[in-house]
């Protein structure tokens, strides 16, 4: 049987769900994902080389309408292959367009360094920032990429190769909101943790993807470095919401969507992004990225 490597980089858990979709609907493949991490910003010597599989998949999260800087770091210390095909997916909080273009730099660099891009996705999945999705947004966003998952996965095993997206004037916008990787750096010393809050179970130290946050056990005290990402994976899965993420805590969202459970709740209203039930700004942030999931899902039938 033919071999998949997803590499996939997810700090609250959305992109390594969706990550779990193409592995379980990749049929003709043997999949295997690989959780990126990158202690002190060095690829970690576990890493499955490309080389060994006929198939490589990226998957990331959209943070500030780019790739997350760990994600850059990962890809461009990949190897050099000859004619590699890749697919690549990304999660966003809403579907505005320009989170389409995410990737680009990503994927000029790859295709330098012989990669063959077949195929991009994004799926739109709860935000772990700025504003908590209801259950009926949550129901909705995972029933749809179940959907594209496994249409997705259908067109690579038919072997359809798509361009993956590309536009200049996402070319000149995209970079200047790069700012937030030297953002996610400085604010680092803002952020902190309330120790009547915490329970001192250090979850934080074990997931922050760059080895981040330590802990002084003879001071009893948390500290952050200058490496953040802005995955909020530490204040997101705190259990007692002790952690205060700095200048953008007003944006802070504590707890796990328990997205599968949500979504098996038949009580929850489906489906919810339509033109009837979206108002004001999430009208603009939704309605035109489903539009396009229907038609493209209804496609085929």
């Amino acid at each position: 049987m033919k071999k998949c490597i997803i590499y996939v980089f997810s700090g609250t858990g959305n992109s390594k769900l969706v990550a779990e979709l193409y592995k379980e609907k990749l049929t003709d493949y043997e999949t295997q994902i690989f959780n990126i991490t990158m202690p002190e910003g060095k690829l970690p010597d576990n890493v499955p080389s490309p080389a060994d599989f006929d198939l490589v998949g990226i998957g990331h999260p959209v943070h500030g309408f780019n790739a997350p800087k760990i994600m850059w770091d990962f890809c461009k210390q990949l190897p050099k292959v000859e004619n590699k095909s890749v697919f690549i997916f990304t999660t966003s909080g809403e579907g505005l367009w320009v989170n389409d273009y995410a990737t680009q730099k990503i994927v000029r660099r790859m295709k330098h360094n012989g990669y063959k891009f077949i195929q991009q996705r994004r799926y739109v999945m709860p935000y772990n920032m700025i504003f908590r999705h209801s259950p009926e947004m949550v129901k909705s966003e995972w029933l749809y990429a179940q959907k594209l998952a496994e249409y997705s996965c259908q067109q690579i095993m038919n072997g359809k190769i798509e361009k993956v997206h590309s536009c200049n004037v996402a070319a000149f916008f995209v970079p200047i909101v790069r700012i937030l990787w030297i953002y996610a750096r400085v604010q680092s010393p803002f952020m902190k943790v309330d120790t009547k809050k915490c329970i001192n179970c250090q979850k934080c130290v074990k997931v922050c993807p760059y080895g981040n946050i330590s802990y002084d056990a003879e001071k009893n005290k948390f500290k952050f470095g200058n490496n953040c990402v802005l995955c909020v994976a530490c204040s997101f899965g705190c259990p007692t919401c002790a952690i205060s993420i700095g200048l953008l805590n007003g944006w802070r969202i504590n707890g796990d969507y328990r997205i599968k459970k949500t979504a098996q709740d038949e009580s929850i209203q489906f489906p919810y992004f339509t033109k009837e039930k979206l108002k004001g700004l999430k009208r603009i942030a939704y309605l035109n990225y489903y539009k396009k999931l229907d038609k493209l899902l209804n496609q085929e039938k």
